[in-house]
């Protein structure tokens, strides 16, 4: 973007956040002064979410202010009505709460975009894109520009047969891309600037908007890239021959090393897909009880009676509290995985998850010999949960028991309560992220804390005579101090 247009774009986002400013202001003193109590609140989303979408970095700060400002004009203008004074104090809450949000995601997507930016500027292939219905060439990066020799300012817009005249190989590819949507490895001779041929590997994906995004690989480049490879590769094939016998000595020590490793490393990647997803559920859930804070306050406004309006009031703030508890929640979770597993020894683990929950006269039996599993550090989040969903949902449990059984090379842990039990079509909905009664997430995210080293659970109590859960831990990841493995 040049310097001027980069100058009209400020200007254009400059004068439409002033307007739904003044517009909303304007609105509300106006309806204030006639009478009118129900619509000019929702005037104030307009500036908020255009001053956040320009410039989320300074969202929250701006949602704070105009917010102070429409308190200021109804408690200036309704004379302190209680009323007006209560409901208008809601909307401030839900206008600050949705400039953090938006805030939130608008800095997300600027981050998503310039990472793509960066890819797409800095990758050693060239790239460029054009509309296959218009044939318009639409971006070229730098590499594209070099290997074209244009700028790449200079192209935008163009026809494509500019750089890649009509030819069979052309429509070919073309039509290969609109029937298949993606292609690979097709020569294409193009026209470089000094009109001069030259051919490149291209392959094309086709965007559901109708964007062709094209990668051209120098050919010439590529061969005398393969030979160097080549050539290298037989250089490293001679040293692996004069290091084999000094590899297989060392070979017991490093192959310990390496299984160390990749549980590690495997570990890591399942953490931070746990991650994503967690972040992704607690964002849908914030939206939704916004959704849920706006119906309330749209219902306290029907309401004239002062009694009806503090309940709906009461349940405005009750969701916000929501709000803040899942938030807490993500944080307490966002360590899944950052840190390797270790050995922990699950009496332990169970004793202090009693301590958290306080299951009250709850008797809790163990039958354990000092296993020891190889876990995330949150292993104790499991047991919690276990406990926490029986004295929840379990209506009389008296009496939990946690043992152990071998299943031909893994161990299975069992988590027994003698309560009402769990009815058979839900024994798999209540690990999913979706099905959730009370606390929230607390199975799915057990399952996801045992699965990174690899563990499984299950539930395969009776209906009407407990519940009963079974984690499959597999080999290696479990131990006894003397020897029982």
């Amino acid at each position: 973007m040049t310097s001027s247009e980069s100058m009209n774009s400020q200007v254009f986002w400059g004068i439409a956040i002033s307007v739904s400013v003044i517009f909303a202001v304007y609105s509300t003193i106006f309806s204030l002064t006639h009478g009118i109590y129900d619509v000019f609140p929702f005037l104030y989303f307009l500036p908020i979410i255009l001053f956040v979408y320009r410039y989320p970095q300074r969202g929250v700060v701006f949602s704070l202010l105009i917010s102070i400002v429409y308190l200021v004009l109804i408690y200036y203008f309704s004379s302190f009505n209680p009323l007006l004074v209560a409901v208008s104090t809601a909307w401030f809450v839900i206008f600050v709460t949705i400039g953090v949000v938006t805030s939130s995601f608008a800095e997300g997507m600027q981050s998503e975009e310039k990472k793509y930016r960066g890819i797409f500027e800095n990758s050693q292939a060239g790239i460029f894109t054009f509309d296959i219905e218009t044939r318009k060439i639409g971006e070229l990066n730098g590499k594209c520009g070099v290997m074209l020799k244009f700028e790449p300012s200079a192209l935008t817009g163009s026809e494509l047969s500019r750089i890649l005249p009509p030819s069979k190989e052309r429509d070919a590819f073309i039509q290969e891309i609109r029937i298949h949507i993606h292609t690979d490895d097709h020569e294409l001779r193009f026209t470089t600037r000094d009109e001069s041929i030259r051919q490149f590997m291209v392959s094309a994906s086709l965007t559901p908007d109708g964007i062709v995004i094209c990668s051209l690989i120098d050919i010439k480049e590529r061969k005398l890239a393969e030979k160097v490879i080549q050539r290298a590769r037989d250089e490293l094939e001679d040293r692996v021959r004069e290091r084999t016998d000094e590899l297989l000595s060392a070979n017991d020590v490093l192959k310990a090393e390496i299984q160390e490793r990749k549980r590690f490393e495997a570990a890591i990647q399942l953490a931070n897909r746990k991650l994503n997803t967690l972040s992704s559920i607690t964002r849908h859930d914030i939206l939704n009880q916004i959704t849920a804070i706006v119906m309330y306050v749209s219902l306290s406004e029907e309401i004239v009676t002062d009694p009806q309006i503090r309940e709906h009031l009461r349940k405005i703030e009750q969701i916000t509290h929501l709000i803040q508890r899942q938030i807490r929640f993500t944080r307490d979770y966002q360590n899944i995985g950052s840190n390797a597993p270790s050995w922990q020894e699950v009496s332990a683990i169970v004793g202090e998850a009693v301590k958290d929950t306080n299951p009250g006269d709850i008797r809790i039996e163990q039958d354990l010999d000092k296993l020891e599993l190889y876990a995330d550090l949150l292993l104790g989040k499991v047991f919690s949960n276990l406990i926490d969903n029986s004295i929840r949902h379990g209506d009389c449990v008296t009496l939990i028991r946690v043992s152990y059984r071998h299943a031909d090379n893994d161990l299975i842990l069992l988590y027994e309560d003698n309560g009402i039990g769990i009815p058979d079509d839900a024994k798999e909905k209540i690990f999913r992220r979706e099905y959730y009664r009370n606390t929230g997430y607390g199975l799915f995210l057990s399952q996801e804390i045992l699965s990174i080293t690899g563990s499984t659970i299950r539930e395969t109590g009776i209906p009407g005579k407990g519940a009963r859960f079974e984690i499959q831990v597999p080999k290696g990841m479990f131990r006894f101090p003397h020897g029982d493995e």
